[in-house]
């Protein structure tokens, strides 16, 4: 790909990451039931900050979105994530928009929703209105909802002049241990 790799795939960054947010958040309710977004914004930073770590980048911290993973070494922008807990669809929707602008391999949307689906709508037009794709940028939708989290996956493919009409997002199956708190 031509910025790289994050040095982890979407499903497992998804794997890891939604784990590593429901132990820190055992026995509390997501925000969009009610739960404490300053608990589960802290807790998805660790989270976020450890993985990057993990992976080598040796910068972790907000620039221009919540938080990206840079390498130094590398001069190198592996992922970008934006985490929007906010019940109002159109602050996430406003949220994904900063992800569209930045190059780079992986990048994440956190929110959380009652209807999940609904972003993901949203994120897919939005997308096909774009006409700046790269080839192989992913994108990862990361919802906690009341019942279970979800994750929704789009990888570019090869656009014509930058653009792509049939653009859809897959749903991630979630091992079970990662799943569930």
């Amino acid at each position: 790909m031509i910025f790289g790799d994050a040095g982890i795939t979407s499903k497992e960054f998804a794997e890891k990451f939604v784990s590593g947010v429901l132990k820190g958040t055992t026995g509390t309710k997501p925000p969009c039931a009610g739960g404490s977004r300053d608990l589960w914004t802290a807790q998805i930073k660790v989270v976020v900050e450890n993985l990057g770590h993990e992976r080598g980048f040796d910068h972790t911290y907000e620039w221009l979105v919540d938080w990206i993973w840079w390498s130094g070494d590398k001069e190198h922008l592996g992922l970008a994530l934006e985490s929007e807990l906010d019940k109002n669809p159109k602050a996430v929707e406003d949220d994904f928009y900063k992800l569209t602008v930045l190059k780079c391999p992986l990048k994440v949307l956190v929110y959380s929703a009652n209807e999940p689906e609904e972003m993901k709508r949203r994120a897919e037009e939005y997308l096909k209105r774009r006409s700046q794709h790269v080839e192989g940028e992913e994108y990862l939708l990361i919802a906690f909802t009341p019942s279970k989290p979800r994750c929704f996956s789009l990888r570019i493919p090869a656009p014509a002049d930058g653009r792509c009409n049939e653009l859809q997002f897959i749903e991630l199956q979630l091992s079970a241990a990662s799943a569930v708190a």
